[in-house]
């Protein structure tokens, strides 16, 4: 092994003749532990700031406290086993997923360079998005190429979300990603946005000096070396440079290439720590690889490309004769904190103009909302920076690698958590789940009832009101006096009036002829304003459209409101993902079958999302109402709000559902007066459709499974029909109430 590094130590020298005076004598021993390590002072004395060839390749990225872009350099044949190892990585990712068009949407960049010659290789009809263009023409260029497979940034995938309406739409079948840290949190919540499995997302780890790094394998939950590296894991303690120690497990990743030339790329350091670096046997051959990347450390972080802090203090400095600057860095957004005592604020905002003009190409891509702003920040002079006393020059990262909010958001999270986890708000979620004891006593198999009803605005709709609230909050989208306006058939208006009226918001709740007297008294009881529409939509005759059409008018007509969209919003469904599921899960252990009735298709989506992301051999149910058209039909009058719609909502997935059951409104009028009588529960419409869905499947249901069914809502808001002899006999005739009487026996 010592002359393969002989070997790679004299071809370092003959295109490095400076490496030599780094070894010494040439009887040193050549194991890889004592040569020397390629920091990145080393480079910028030595390599970074040649003017190199220009016949060769070069890249360049921000650079150095001498203001210079940093100059990497490629041969030809440096070129070649780039595109080489890239080609033969990208084809076992994409192997037997049928992706013919492939669009490369990158910045700036070796990656962006390469990318469309990479695919073309691999016989892909190929295209790529100029990173100049504003994020609305990078989502128009999507849905024109169409293509299967979407290579890019984390960061620039976060922006086509948010900006999308809806991004499954876009027909994504695969995407592969480089540049900063992706999380398999983030990983994974992006999977369920684009309607994909987590498989289909597939995360590349490289450098511009080295190249392809590593790859994430889903099958064994961890970041493969690819071909041609030879990597370490050594502790700050053995770089220097002043940094602090890391946690356990951690380690600082130090590479070797054995084929790129026109780099000193031997014990090269990346300054990314990675976790639990350790060798695994894959198909019998032993290959290197580590759990996580956590973080980077030293002078450097990524934002898009490297941003030196050398040039963020020079652009300070120059504004500013005497100052303390911190830098903060989370998920890709800078902070720069500045304390002096001769700051002017009417500075602030051409220094962040300045450190954004480190990197054109970045302050570009802000501008164009592709990557998250700079924020230059002037502190008090007493108080306490980020990170403590000055020591030497660093970055300081936020220890919680998961959170994907920028530093300015970090801070509106602070002042706004307290006030969404207070008061009735704490109370939302943890129901009780209550095994029916006497429905089906005869069946053989267990039903446990989850009381959403128990919830403090009387339905599951508070889950999912409280996160798209939530969010929006934290977002800053929304905060105390905006006007909030959502079409809703009555539970999660209710929910909406609730939080709105606890954080000091103004509600307005767009409802329709359908809405129940009860419903229309507990809105108006928790101040929020009616708009009612008393004409379905014309062209469908559907209530729903035409409520929609008024939430548009009423949100340009209203400054500054705000509309949640249930009906699309990904934390409807994320709420129910993160807490209702995993309640079940943690009180039932496995369960056979889930039954949960549909509407915004949101609760059964969170739920069934997470039974297949956690591998899980529950069966899912979906209920729905005779007349709707979620899952295909003739659309025809229902006499029930909140089950069934009269369109097919975009968060509808028909992939996650094991088997569709349709109830008459008759049967939801048994079922929910059936269970007030046998097991004292007043529950509303849904939940009664629910448990008729298990009367018609009881057949099917082997002795011993275990079954949890959603109960949705209250009873009481259904008292003057579901519950009302006079309006069950004068919409079903008399003979329906003494058939309740034997229902679900």
């Amino acid at each position: 092994m010592a002359e393969q590094w002989r070997d790679k130590v004299n071809e370092v020298v003959r295109y490095f003749p400076w490496y030599k005076d780094l070894i010494g004598n040439e009887h040193m021993n050549y194991s890889l532990e004592h040569l020397p390590l390629m920091t990145s002072d080393l480079l910028d004395t030595h390599y970074y700031n040649n003017e190199p060839d220009a016949s060769l390749a070069v890249y360049r990225t921000s650079g150095t406290s001498t203001g210079r872009r940093k100059s990497i350099v490629y041969s030809e044949e440096d070129e070649q086993h780039y595109i080489d190892i890239k080609t033969r990585l990208f084809g076992e990712v994409l192997q037997g997923s049928g992706c013919a068009r492939a669009l490369a949407d990158m910045g700036t960049g070796h990656a962006a360079n390469t990318a469309l010659a990479i695919f073309a290789r691999l016989g892909l009809v190929n295209s790529s998005i100029p990173f100049e263009l504003p994020v609305e023409q990078h989502i128009e260029r999507i849905q024109a190429f169409k293509p299967d497979l979407l290579y890019t940034m984390p960061s620039i995938l976060d922006h086509i979300v948010y900006a999308a309406d809806d991004p499954r739409a876009l027909g994504i079948r695969k995407i592969i990603l480089v540049g900063e840290i992706a999380t398999q949190e983030w990983q994974q919540n992006m999977a369920r946005l684009f309607g994909l499995k987590p498989q289909d997302i597939t995360d590349t780890y490289g450098s511009i000096e080295i190249g392809t790094i590593a790859y994430y394998s889903h099958e064994l939950g961890r970041y493969l070396l690819a071909e041609g590296i030879v990597a370490e894991a050594v502790g700050t303690e053995i770089v220097g440079e002043g940094l602090d120690p890391l946690g356990s497990g951690e380690g600082i990743l130090v590479l070797t290439s054995t084929v790129r030339k026109l780099l000193p790329a031997l014990r090269f350091v990346t300054y990314d720590v990675v976790r639990d670096f350790r060798t695994v046997q894959v198909d019998g051959l032993e290959r290197q690889s580590f759990q996580s990347i956590v973080k980077r450390v030293g002078r450097e972080l990524k934002h898009g490309e490297k941003i030196s802090i050398y040039d963020i203090e020079q652009v300070v400095y120059r504004h500013l004769q005497q100052a303390r600057v911190r830098v903060h860095v989370s998920h890709n957004a800078l902070s720069v904190y500045i304390q002096s005592r001769s700051a002017d604020p009417s500075c602030i905002p051409v220094i962040r103009e300045e450190i954004r003009a480190c990197i054109p190409e970045i302050g570009l891509m802000i501008a164009n909302h592709l990557l998250d702003d700079i924020e230059v920040i002037l502190t008090e002079e007493d108080e306490e920076l980020i990170g403590g006393q000055v020591k030497n020059k660093k970055l300081y990262y936020r220890k919680d690698q998961t959170e994907q909010r920028v530093v300015k958001q970090q801070a509106v999270e602070q002042t706004a958590e307290p006030q969404l986890t207070r008061g009735i708000l704490s109370a939302i979620g943890h129901t009780p789940l209550l095994k029916l004891d006497n429905l089906f006593p005869a069946s053989g198999f267990s039903v446990y009832a989850k009381l959403e009803l128990m919830n403090p605005g009387g339905s599951a709709k508070d889950r999912p009101a409280l996160r798209m609230i939530r969010e929006a909050w934290k977002e800053g989208l929304i905060g105390p006096g905006t006007v909030v306006v959502e079409s809703s058939s009555g539970n999660m208006a209710i929910s909406l009036a609730m939080i709105c009226r606890q954080l000091g918001m103004t509600f307005i709740s767009v409802v329709d002829a359908r809405t129940t007297g009860m419903n229309l008294q507990l809105l108006k009881a928790l101040g929020a304003a009616i708009d009612f529409i008393d004409r379905p939509d014309p062209e469908t005759g559907e209530f729903l459209p035409a409520r929609l059409k008024r939430v548009q008018q009423l949100l340009a007509e209203i400054p500054g409101s705000y509309w949640p969209n249930q009906y699309a919003n990904p934390n409807n469904y994320l709420s129910h993902y993160d807490t209702t599921m995993p309640e079940i899960v943690t009180e039932l252990g496995q369960v056979d079958y889930l039954f949960c009735s549909v509407s915004t298709c949101g609760t059964i989506n969170g739920l069934a999302e997470y039974v297949k992301d956690k591998g899980l051999r529950t069966r899912i149910v979906a209920v729905d109402a005779e007349g709707s058209v979620i899952f295909g039909g003739h659309p025809k009058k229902r006499r029930f709000p909140g089950l069934g719609a009269g369109i097919v909502p975009p968060l509808r997935r028909p992939d996650l559902i094991d088997r569709i059951v349709h109830v008459t409104d008759a049967d939801m009028v048994k079922g929910c007066r059936a269970l007030a009588r046998r097991e004292s529960i007043l529950a509303g419409a849904s939940s009664g459709a629910v448990l008729a869905a298990i009367q018609q499947l009881k057949q099917e249901i082997p002795p011993g499974a275990v079954c949890a069914a959603i109960l949705h809502d209250k009873g009481e808001r259904y008292l003057d029909t579901v519950y009302s002899d006079t309006w069950v006999q004068s919409q079903f005739g008399a003979e329906l109430l003494s058939a309740a009487e034997e229902f679900l026996v």
